[in-house]
C-alpha cells in the first residue's frame, strides 16, 4: 500500500528494524500493528487476530496470507480479509518508506464485507 491524499503518516521505525522474515511490531496510536514484507513490499495490519487476539506477526506466512499462530485463521495482508473465515477482518494501514524510515498511516481502515 502506498500512502496517498491527506493521510497523516507517523514514523514507526527503520527498515533495519525488520527481522529476518521482514516483520516487526510497531505502535500506532492505541494499537499494535504488524509490519509484514511480501515480495519486497511492506504491509501493515492489526496485530491482534479478531478471533482470540493471537499475535499475527508470530504466525506462519504463505505469500500474502498471514496465519494466526493460535488457530491458523488466515488474513490477506493486502486487504485485511480472511479467505478462510469470510466475516473476519483485520484493520489495515497504509505504509510508505521515506529513505529508510518506515511510516504508517495514523488511522487504519477495516475492510468492508
Amino acid at each position: 500500500m502506498n500512502g496517498q491524499g491527506d493521510e497523516h503518516f507517523i514514523p514507526v521505525g527503520r527498515l533495519a528494524d525488520l527481522d529476518e522474515r521482514g516483520r516487526a511490531v510497531v505502535r500506532v496510536g492505541e494499537e499494535d500493528v504488524a509490519l509484514v514484507q511480501v515480495d519486497g513490499r511492506l504491509h501493515a495490519v492489526q496485530q491482534a487476530c479478531p478471533h482470540r487476539g493471537g499475535p499475527l506477526s508470530e504466525g506462519d506466512q504463505d505469500g500474502c496470507l498471514l496465519y494466526c499462530p493460535l488457530h491458523a485463521w488466515a488474513f490477506d495482508v493486502r486487504t485485511g480479509v480472511s479467505p478462510t473465515h469470510p466475516d473476519a477482518r483485520v484493520r489495515i494501514y497504509a505504509v510508505r518508506i521515506i529513505g529508510d524510515e518506515i511510516q504508517v498511516s495514523a488511522s487504519g481502515r477495516l475492510p468492508g464485507p
